[in-house]
């Protein structure tokens, strides 16, 4: 972890808007890698969503922002090569730097409830599922 950790919000969307992971074995493959790089204490875990065309995460990360991005969408990429041909994200994403609990809890209920805002009611891939791969608020904030 670095000296003085941040959390983020970040925001990665699939090329085109290609809704790929409509497909449950496809977003059980981004969920997989999700919490690979967790469990190998590459950022701390706090919330997630992964929608058809996009994906939603709260992080906080060991080295930068940048290289938890491109160790979730090239994780991915590698992983998916043999089955997908194409191109899977839109290059870049958004980062939103969390300035404070009050920020943290908002984004954590954004992330939760964008299933419901999108029309996906019961919605598999949202953190709430997964309590026991979260990572608990950050210490810093």
């Amino acid at each position: 972890m670095r000296l003085k950790p941040q959390t983020f919000a970040l925001t990665t969307v699939t090329h085109n808007r290609y809704r790929i992971f409509q497909r449950t074995t496809n977003a059980e493959l981004l969920l997989s890698i999700l919490f690979r790089y967790r469990d190998q204490k590459r950022y701390l875990l706090h919330g997630f969503v992964i929608m058809p065309d996009h994906l939603h995460a709260l992080l906080t990360p060991a080295e930068s922002i940048e290289r938890s991005a491109q160790l979730i969408k090239g994780g991915l990429s590698f992983a998916i090569r043999n089955q997908f041909k194409g191109t899977i994200w839109q290059e870049g994403f958004h980062e939103h730097r969390i300035r404070d609990l009050e920020d943290f809890q908002n984004q954590l209920l954004y992330i939760a409830n964008n299933p419901t805002r999108k029309g996906y009611e019961d919605h598999p891939f949202v953190h709430t599922s997964f309590p026991q791969n979260l990572d608990p608020s950050p210490s810093h904030l």
